[in-house]
């Protein structure tokens, strides 16, 4: 079923006003750490609660934490750590976020906005194009065949022009 086109520009408004969501997966990790400020778990919980993989967490997790929206502390006694959502993530944004994204078409049009191109991370974009040049560079490109130089070894010489 199509997003209705009100519920994609509230959805592009709403990611435009935080302005560092990339993934569907940091969309869940921050609806997670909404609804549940204070969590003390390890990122391989995380991953299977929200059913990614754990190279997604990681990546998403980074984002949130330089965005300054979570914290996270860790015990050396503990594999765990406390993830808790940061006093920046309470700003006026948080209340319409978690309002629209509680409902199945808002989660969903922001999966899909999240997956459009004009929204995807920069980093991405960045190497996408960087491989783009790489593929370019190491195309299969025509060559040109220069005749071998003489060789310095006079023998040789006479050989190639046909003498004995």
């Amino acid at each position: 079923m199509p997003d209705r086109p009100l519920d994609h520009d509230r959805a592009c408004a709403l990611l435009d006003g935080i302005g560092v969501l990339r993934h569907p997966c940091d969309l869940d990790l921050l609806v997670f750490f909404a609804r549940h400020p204070r969590s003390l778990m390890a990122s391989e919980h995380l991953a299977a609660l929200l059913g990614y993989g754990l190279p997604q967490i990681a990546d998403s997790l980074e984002v949130l934490l330089s965005a300054d929206l979570v914290t996270r502390t860790q015990q050396a006694s503990r594999p765990a750590r406390m993830y808790v959502l940061a006093a920046g993530a309470t700003g006026d944004w948080l209340p319409p976020f978690l309002e629209f994204a509680a409902t199945r078409p808002g989660r969903l049009a922001m999966r899909r906005v999240l997956t459009s191109s004009p929204h995807k991370r920069a980093d991405d974009l960045k190497a996408a194009d960087s491989a783009a040049r790489v593929a370019e560079k190491t195309a299969r490109r025509p060559f040109l065949v220069r005749p071998r130089a003489m060789a310095t070894n006079p023998q040789a010489r006479e050989r190639r022009r046909g003498g004995a």
